[in-house]
């Protein structure tokens, strides 16, 4: 029948009418749900609420001409969960709200496009009347329902790879004459799972390895179209991930090795050389599906299939091709050292799919009162998924609205924005538990205005004290402190307990019967307070115990995003205090005010006596401004008693400190201090604003080798590579004899996947440091991006 028929139309407009109606009832069930629900995000939900508010933020004032703007909407996602996910959320948090809530709701955009992709591909495959049943039994899985009502990206990667899948076999298969069509779709297809999440990609290996098996067979025919549609839609999937890719490769790759060191860690390991290894996924996917209705659909089959065999004459070709994914997905699901339903998640509607069309085949007299109780069962099935209501007809674990509320999340964020309006907080959080935990109080932190950040702390025992002069405020709870505490948090406790310069501001009962504690330094490090406007730019500095109290006023238009050059002179001495003002995270509003900020002074700055001072603005524009200092100012340095916690240390200044330590190779001690710094900086601001003191000072002092050092440092860390790999050939020239320079330039050029560049400075660092591991480890990588191949076998046996 001609797909243009009346007839066929009719049918058309049936279908998308039903589809319609199904996609609304989900949404009616789903939001019932998520109405009952009040229990705040747990982890991974925190930690995506977090990423979507960010697109979200950056989305609502687009500026796609601007580099800066693609890097900061890529820089959401730098992981590898990727940012589609939280893309497509941003439109349903604009239209409801930021809110967990909001978030949850936005599954009904992935389960719409689910339900189109199954409904194609089982009329793809067989008929209408399967893409229909298909559509129905994806919408009441309880494993569906179960990533539905919560956010992950599990639910969104299954909905494109469906998607992806569906629009590659209509290519292979169906295409007709507009192969080059769903060439480009496919290329846009695959490009949205590895924007969904890159690791996606493994579950389609073996139907990409028969798309290229019978691309190679037709090019030695002398066919190399299908060859060359392929390389097609791979360039078109490159394109599209590649920005964000390009930005966040080394993150996406420590990220994807962490989850794995994770799973094996806290996840059952069912491992592939065991028995149950292998079964565990075959038993998991029917009660996945819903085990009643599984067992319902086999049972009609069976019994059409008995009363009269039908002549079945599948083409083998085509039947190997649909079962390429689902088969070679799950094998790559088995071969994993952990295992969890999620994981196997995007293989499910292929089961679903496989159901209808054994529905849409059997046509008996009693098919219709069979297929009644499909409907039924899987109804029936879904309610007792979600609510508990009814009989119990799925052998998965419901997922129930948890109607307890009374986690003080919101409070507590408010408790600090009330105290520190005009900036963003990081609050450090020691528990760890389902209800309070670092990644819900970033969410909510981001929720209200962006004006507070909540990170774990992750300083070693040793170090444990150091994190009291990295934070103003810290969360503490009582009783369970959740699964990825242990003593390190006690022993942080234990200090703030102990310390004189925090005191304990608020604290909310919680649901499991213990109590949240806030605590706050004092003296915050960070202050701000309205003035009349001056008549020009104004300050004072005076010396405390351990650091400096420093003062600046002005208009919030000067002072916004401004750094501090800060000399003080004694004699021939010269000391460099530079910081940026208010450790680079105001959030002034209009008007003029008075920024307060008390920093520790660095472990050099020992001399006492009196100092001369001199007091710059370091504008946004790069501009420098004189600060009116009292006339004769003279600073007293008072050298700190080394009481834990006396003074915020200043990260622009321990910048500089890490700038000696890659100076001297000291690379292991450099990485882990650079971590407690990001924790410490929520948005490692202090890496932008250290890097333009640094450009300011150089200008004063070109062959500085120090500052050099720890500028390449700050552009490196902010992946700036270009910039980076021009500093550190600048530091070549200076400092020759250092084979360190060259390792950090050989590092770069690896990173901007330039290898022979890269080759080249890792091999004359290598001459100087001949027993350096982790110049052989570069060295190797270098020659194997190269592809030369002897040189990598060489240093591997060497």
């Amino acid at each position: 029948m001609d797909l243009g028929t009346q007839p066929q139309r009719q049918l058309n407009r049936r279908d998308g009418l039903l589809l319609l109606a199904l996609w609304l009832l989900c949404l009616l069930l789903d939001g019932l749900w998520i109405q009952q629900h009040q229990a705040p995000p747990a982890w991974d939900q925190g930690d995506h609420l977090s990423r979507a508010l960010g697109v979200w933020q950056v989305l609502s004032q687009p500026a796609p001409w601007s580099g800066d703007w693609w890097h900061s909407l890529w820089a959401q996602a730098p992981s590898y969960r990727g940012p589609l996910t939280y893309v497509l959320s941003a439109p349903v948090l604009q239209l409801l709200g930021p809110s967990f809530s909001s978030a949850m709701a936005s599954g009904a955009v992935f389960n719409g496009i689910l339900l189109l992709s199954c409904y194609g591909q089982g009329r793809q495959l067989h008929s209408r009347r399967a893409g229909l049943w298909a559509a129905l039994f994806v919408a009441t899985a309880p494993a569906l329902l179960n990533q539905r009502t919560d956010y992950l990206i599990d639910l969104s990667l299954t909905a494109v790879m469906t998607g992806s899948w569906w629009i590659l076999s209509q290519r292979r298969w169906f295409a007709a004459g507009r192969r080059w069509l769903w060439t480009v779709l496919s290329g846009i297809g695959l490009g949205l799972v590895a924007l969904t999440r890159p690791t996606g990609l493994v579950l389609l290996w073996l139907p990409l390895l028969l798309l290229l098996i019978g691309g190679l067979r037709e090019a030695r025919r002398g066919q190399w179209r299908p060859l060359l549609q392929g390389a097609t839609a791979s360039v078109i999937a490159w394109l599209l991930v590649w920005p964000w890719f390009s930005q966040n490769w080394l993150t996406i790759l420590s990220t994807i090795n962490k989850a794995r060191q994770w799973g094996v860690a806290y996840q059952d390991g069912l491992e592939a050389n065991s028995l149950e290894g292998w079964l565990y996924y075959l038993k998991l996917l029917p009660a996945m599906l819903g085990s009643s209705l599984t067992a319902l659909v086999l049972v009609g089959g069976v019994i059409a299939l008995v009363e009269r065999r039908p002549q079945l004459n599948p083409d083998k070709a085509w039947l190997i091709w649909w079962l390429s994914f689902p088969l070679g997905g799950l094998l790559i699901c088995i071969l994993m050292t952990s295992k969890d339903f999620r994981f196997v998640l995007p293989l499910l509607p292929q089961l679903a799919i496989a159901l209808a069309l054994i529905v849409a085949s059997v046509e008996r007299r009693w098919a219709p009162l069979w297929q009644g109780a499909l409907v039924l069962v899987a109804l029936l099935g879904a309610l007792w998924s979600q609510f508990g209501w009814g009989p119990k007809l799925s052998s998965f674990p419901p997922h129930r609205p948890n109607p307890q509320g009374g986690w003080p999340i919101e409070a507590i964020v408010a408790r600090v924005r009330s105290t520190s309006p005009n900036q963003l907080s990081t609050l450090a959080v020691l528990p760890d538990s389902e209800g309070l935990n670092a990644f819900n109080l970033e969410a909510e932190g981001r929720r209200q205005q962006f004006r507070l950040a909540a990170r774990q702390t992750v300083a070693p025992k040793e170090r444990l004290e150091e994190e009291l002069s990295n934070f103003d405020w810290f969360l503490r709870k009582g009783g369970d402190q959740g699964v990825m505490s242990d003593e390190r948090q006690a022993r942080q406790s234990e200090l703030l307990q102990n310390s004189p310069h925090f005191e304990q501001v608020g604290s909310w009962p919680l649901p499991d019967g213990s109590q949240a504690q806030l605590l706050r330094r004092k003296q915050l490090s960070v202050r701000t307070a309205a003035i009349t406007c001056p008549a020009q730019l104004s300050g004072s500095i005076t010396a405390i115990p351990g650091g400096l109290d420093v003062r600046v006023s002005g208009p919030s238009t000067a002072l916004q995003g401004s750094k501090l050059l800060l000399t003080l002179r004694q004699g021939e001495q010269r000391l460099e205090a530079d910081q940026a003002l208010g450790q680079g995270l105001l959030r002034l509003p209009k008007g003029c005010l008075e920024v307060q900020q008390q920093l520790a002074l660095s472990d050099d700055a020992s001399s006492d006596g009196a100092w001369s001072a001199e007091l710059q603005l370091l504008k946004a524009n790069g501009q420098r401004q004189t600060v009116q200092l009292p006339a004769d100012q003279t600073v007293l340095l008072q050298p700190g008693q080394g009481d834990p916690g006396e003074r915020t240390a200043n990260r622009v200044a321990l910048l500089r400190q890490l700038g000696g330590q890659l100076r001297r190779g000291e690379l292991d001690s450099l990485f882990s201090k650079v971590g407690q710094l990001n924790q410490s900086d929520p948005e490692q601001v202090y890496l932008s604003d250290a890097e333009a003191i640094l450009r300011a000072r150089l200008q004063d002092d070109p062959g500085d080798l120090n500052d050099l050092y720890s500028l390449a440092l700050a552009q490196a860390l902010q992946r700036h590579a270009g910039d980076a790999a021009q500093t550190l050939t600048q530091i070549k020239a200076l400092d020759p004899s250092n084979p360190n320079a060259l390792l950090g330039l050989g590092v770069v050029e690896l990173y901007r996947f330039r290898p022979a560049q890269a080759q080249v400075a890792l091999d004359q660092a290598a001459k100087m440091s001949p027993n350096n591991s982790t110049l052989r480890t570069l060295r190797i990588v270098a020659s194997a991006l190269r592809l030369d191949l002897p040189q990598t076998l060489h240093l591997l046996r060497s």
